[in-house]
């Protein structure tokens, strides 16, 4: 009994009834699953929206800039003017002769000064309102304006490379969870068949015994091999849960989630040449196109960098409604036009040496973009080397199941008739389980492999 329960629980994921709400999943699916649902490639696409707010930031500054302001000033103390003015007098004015003696008066009357008088003009009030708004648009910057708005669009050609290499990992974990999982599931069940053929086997060694044709060593030595066989088993199977959960969390679903895998682990020897593989990475691989655009952020950086002393031409003008206007204590408009030209005289070197560094960061993402593209092509022939020798280990694997499946059948036969050892048998039935397993490694190690290449070489 407890052996038919190990062998149930061994195919218990092959073989078992799915219910309704089961997820069902085949390596396409489970790749979608992952893209829809994983956090990095999540946090890539909000990387590309904000790539594209600053385009459109950068794009905001060939256009006017408009705003608008509303002061209230109250003046501790006005300014004022005191004027003075002379007060004056008509009246008669005496006449003398040149020796001092008094003569008479004018005959008509004289203005004459006799006081001053003052006042005081109020030149500021104390309440004082203004509501003004401005608009200021740049004219002329010796390119620096386009060259920013072009760091800005290949910013945000560099986010959605990034976002492509995301999902291209994403692709390949996804994929090798899978194949791992299925991988796991299906040596379960080979392990079960394995365990169930050799429970036969144990029943035909007691047989013998009971009728004097077999040892008891023999027995004992069966009966130790299918306890081995069960306690691989029982280990498998854990694997095969680990593996499961694997998959559900690079998904990005619960891990209680119950799964069906619905494919199967089909035979594929296809090779793949070097050369144009090497072609495609070298023209599609996300990184590639990620560094070629930072070498031209780095040129256009370089090219800001070399203006920065030039002059900037800008023009302005202000409306303003406010209260008081000039020295009347009403409320009336004004405005006024500024057309200007700034630039720096001396920066203390500090543009000399922005503009240095700038070229000695396009000098690094040249030469980064060359390491990259090195170290890409030999990614990319390990790969192809790698899915190559899988393909043959895959025909190399399934000639040998075919011979050890030959093998067993013939050790059955000998076995009965009392030609081979007890032990000779088991050596058989193992080298089978072993073969058989080692062919679905080979199946499964090809899919991810595929996965890998198709990566490397930038495919969708």
């Amino acid at each position: 009994m407890r052996k038919f329960a190990i062998y149930f629980l061994g195919g218990l994921l092959a073989a078992a009834p799915v219910a309704a709400d089961t997820l069902h999943l085949d390596a396409a699916k489970a790749v979608e699953l992952a893209l829809a649902n994983n956090k990095a490639i999540q946090q890539a696409k909000e990387k590309v929206v904000e790539a594209r707010a600053g385009q459109g930031s950068a794009f905001g500054a060939f256009l006017p800039q408009v705003s608008a302001s509303g002061t209230y000033t109250r003046l501790a103390k006005t300014s004022e003017l005191t004027m003075y003015s002379a007060h004056d007098s008509i009246m008669a004015v005496p006449v003398f002769d040149p020796q001092g003696n008094y003569i008479g008066q004018t005959g008509v009357p004289v203005r004459v000064p006799v006081g001053v008088d003052s006042f005081k003009l109020q030149l500021s009030r104390p309440n004082n309102y203004a509501v003004t708004g401005t608009v200021q648009q740049t004219i002329f910057t010796w390119g620096k304006l386009l060259n920013a708005y072009k760091i800005a669009g290949l910013s945000v050609d560099l986010q959605q490379e990034a976002l492509a290499q995301a999902r291209a990992q994403v692709r390949v974990d996804a994929t090798q969870a899978f194949y791992q999982a299925l991988l796991a599931q299906k040596t379960v069940g080979v392990m079960a068949d394995a365990l169930k053929q050799l429970e036969g086997h144990v029943g035909q060694v007691q047989a013998l015994y009971d009728n004097g044709l077999a040892t008891k060593l023999d027995v004992m030595k069966a009966t130790l091999g299918l306890q081995q066989l069960e306690a691989q088993v029982s280990q498998i199977q854990s694997a095969a849960e680990l593996a499961l959960a694997v998959l559900l969390n690079t998904l990005g679903a619960p891990v209680a989630t119950p799964v069906a895998l619905d494919e199967a682990l089909s035979p594929d020897t296809t090779l793949v040449e070097l050369e144009p593989a090497i072609d495609s990475a070298l023209a599609r691989r996300p990184e590639l196109v990620q560094l070629r655009d930072a070498v031209k952020i780095a040129d256009a950086a370089e090219r800001i960098a070399r203006t920065a002393n030039l002059p900037n031409v800008f023009a302005q003008a202000n409306f303003s409604y406010k209260n008081p206007v000039g020295f009347t204590p009403d409320w009336g408009s004004d405005w006024n036009a500024t057309a200007g030209i700034s630039m720096p005289i001396f920066t203390g070197l500090s543009n000399y040496n922005k503009l240095k560094a700038a070229q000695s960061k396009a000098r690094q993402a040249r030469v980064a973009l060359a390491m990259v593209e090195d170290g890409l092509r030999l990614e990319v022939q390990a790969t192809v080397s790698s899915l190559n020798q899988e393909a043959k280990n895959t025909a190399y694997q399934r000639k040998n199941v075919e011979v050890a499946e030959a093998a067993l059948g013939l050790a059955e036969q000998r076995f009965q008739n009392g030609l081979l050892t007890n032990l000779d048998y088991m050596d058989s039935q193992v080298a089978l389980t072993q073969s058989r397993v080692a062919y679905l490694n080979a199946l499964a190690n090809y899919q991810v492999a595929k996965a890998r290449l198709q990566k490397a070489v930038g495919e969708d």
